[in-house]
């Protein structure tokens, strides 16, 4: 999986297409994690990634609506 969850930050710095990827791939894992083993530390972490994903996303989407508008 992963060693450190990436932060916000970090995400917006990767292309929309990349993160749109990322966000299917987890929420994926995400479903597969909770079905098989409830709440656990490793499903926490896999929900602050997506959460993470969601907010670069939408950051990302904010900005262009911005750029947009000039």
């Amino acid at each position: 999986m992963f060693l450190t969850i990436p932060t916000v930050e970090e995400l917006k710095g990767t292309d929309l297409p990349d993160l749109m990827e990322m966000l299917v791939k987890h929420t994926d894992e995400y479903h597969k994690e909770i079905k098989t083993e409830g709440s656990n530390p490793t499903t926490l972490a896999i929900r602050e990634l997506i959460n993470n994903i969601q907010s670069a996303i939408e950051a990302k989407k904010d900005i262009h609506q911005t750029a947009a508008q000039l």
